[in-house]
């Protein structure tokens, strides 16, 4: 039998929870409050209330902590709650977090923090170079779980809604799935403590309390590796299109997707679901990135597909609703290098009060943003798309073509 083309690939007759428990074999767990934190204003008060509350255990794990203000600020935070008692254990990406103050570093391990840099970097091992871990996670006191797109970094504080303060979106969660947000730590902190000198996963400084139950929300949290291949972030990227029902909507700076993505995200478009995808618009940090996405552009647009260019700011977020009743936040762009390369971590909310609060948001930054026209995108000028062409081509060698990277033949 022929396989069917994918305008033609109808939408899977499966509740997405139960989709996404079978395809990813990680249940949801209930009874956990999770908020929505909206921009650096919310973000780093919830961030710097969860540090300086915290009385036994502070475990944070973050890809891009770079020399500021605010970079001081949470140094400070940390660096006062070690020197009363608290066990506070900090991992940082090689590559993300290289740019932290020296002084914020040496005030951290002065106060007793323990401070480890994950896949050090030139090292002897150079095919795991290009494998970094983009997680950003704090657990504390094992009860408090924050994860998000937010870095240590000014770009990131403030509003969301002028050029220097980017728009992002974090995490609060309650609950038993703090389980899965101290796991996300644990792997990476193992695997560092490991190559620097010993480590046993587990000793009488850890604490399991029984979970608080009383939100209402189910979430599902993932850890994709940093291993070639196609992660769980895509797997469920993948699940929440194919049981689309109504409407997907997509919050990321910006997409480069491999063809598979590309064909089951038109084929959702053309069987009548609304896709919608905001990027950034003409605030970017790297331009050659968001010209590898525009790259692709054309076959999302002919496929129905809408793109909206979010004005007031650089757009971070990183974020999809399903149906109004299913959202996916964390760590993961649409981007292969998301999806095959880096470490993430995923929250899965079934909750029509979160959701509610995405779209809500979703919503007001369509307000604040232009949408794409696909007449005067086909037309676009031949220098434009030399851009975009040289820029795909310059940036396959470290995103990989269908995601390999230079961590090896993807399979």
């Amino acid at each position: 039998m022929a396989t069917a083309p994918p305008s033609a690939v109808p939408q899977v007759s499966a509740a997405p929870r139960a989709a996404l428990e079978a395809m990813l074999g990680v249940p949801f767990t209930d009874g956990n409050t999770v908020d929505v934190l909206r921009d650096g204003d919310q973000t780093f008060r919830a961030l710097l209330s969860a540090v300086t509350g915290a009385t036994r255990s502070i475990d944070l794990l973050w890809f891009a902590w770079r020399e500021s203000t605010i970079g001081e600020e949470l140094a400070d935070a940390l660096a006062g709650r070690a020197a009363d008692g608290v066990r506070v254990r900090v991992l940082l990406d090689a590559y993300g977090g290289r740019h932290i103050a020296r002084g914020s570093l040496d005030r951290l391990r002065r106060s007793g923090c323990e401070v480890l840099f994950y896949r050090p970097m030139p090292s002897g091992r150079p095919t795991v170079w290009n494998l970094r871990t983009h997680r950003r996670v704090l657990v504390s006191d094992e009860v408090v779980g924050l994860t998000g797109g937010t870095g240590v970094a000014e770009p990131w504080t403030g509003s969301g809604r002028s050029p220097g303060h980017w728009r992002d979106t974090a995490f609060r969660v309650r609950g038993p799935a703090v389980a899965g947000l101290r796991a996300a730590f644990a792997g990476p902190w193992l695997r560092a403590r490991a190559r620097a000198g010993g480590y046993r996963p587990i000793s009488a400084a850890d604490r399991f309390p029984p979970p608080g139950t009383g939100g209402g929300s189910a979430v599902q949290v993932l850890r994709p590796s940093s291993a070639p291949g196609w992660n769980d972030a895509a797997l469920a990227i993948a699940v929440l299109l194919a049981t689309a029902r109504d409407r997907v909507r997509v919050a990321s700076p910006y997409v480069r997707l491999p063809d598979w993505l590309e064909d089951l995200v038109c084929a959702t478009s053309r069987r009548g679901v609304e896709v919608q995808l905001l990027v950034s618009g003409p605030h970017v940090e790297k331009p050659s990135v968001h010209l590898q996405g525009e790259h692709g552009f054309r076959p999302l647009l002919d496929a129905g597909v809408q793109i909206w260019r979010y004005q007031p700011a650089l757009l971070h977020a990183k974020v999809v609703t399903v149906d109004g009743e299913l959202a996916m936040g964390g760590t993961t762009n649409l981007d292969v290098r998301s999806l095959a390369l880096n470490e993430q971590v995923c929250l899965l909310v079934q909750d029509r009060t979160v959701v509610a609060t995405l779209d809500r948001h979703f919503d007001e930054d369509l307000t604040a943003s232009v949408r794409v026209d696909p007449a005067r995108w086909r037309s676009r000028g031949m220098g434009q798309r030399v851009l975009e062409t040289a820029a795909d081509l310059a940036g396959r060698p470290l995103r990989g073509w269908s995601g390999a990277g230079l961590a090896g033949r993807h399979p």
